[in-house]
């Protein structure tokens, strides 16, 4: 299973069937609170983005996925026309917790 296709269609499936916010401010703020189900980021994010995502997702036990891809590409997979570095999921939808899980880095 080629790992880059399924992340892909996954991100597809959440932000069409499921909600989302986009950008590291509310992401980071709704992820301390602890309104988040997973964290969607961009690889090649800037370093302190990355690791505070990181750090507060640990934290509170969210799985993050690493988009293997730009920003920019991150905002063209989801219909944006700006560069998305932080996506945070708060109802995944239709696609199942055990699926993000799978593809989230451990």
């Amino acid at each position: 299973m080629s790992q880059g296709v399924s992340v892909d269609s996954i991100i597809k499936n959440i932000v069409r069937g499921g909600k989302i916010t986009i950008g590291f401010r509310v992401s980071s703020k709704l992820l301390k609170m602890g309104k988040l189900k997973a964290v969607i980021l961009a690889e090649g994010s800037p370093k302190n983005i990355v690791s505070d995502t990181l750090y507060y997702a640990r934290l509170g036990g969210v799985p993050v996925i690493m988009f293997k891809g730009s920003s920019m590409d991150l905002g063209g997979l989801i219909g944006k026309p700006f560069p998305v570095t932080v996506i945070g999921i708060i109802d995944p939808g239709n696609v199942s917790m055990d699926t993000i899980k799978e593809v989230a880095i451990k």
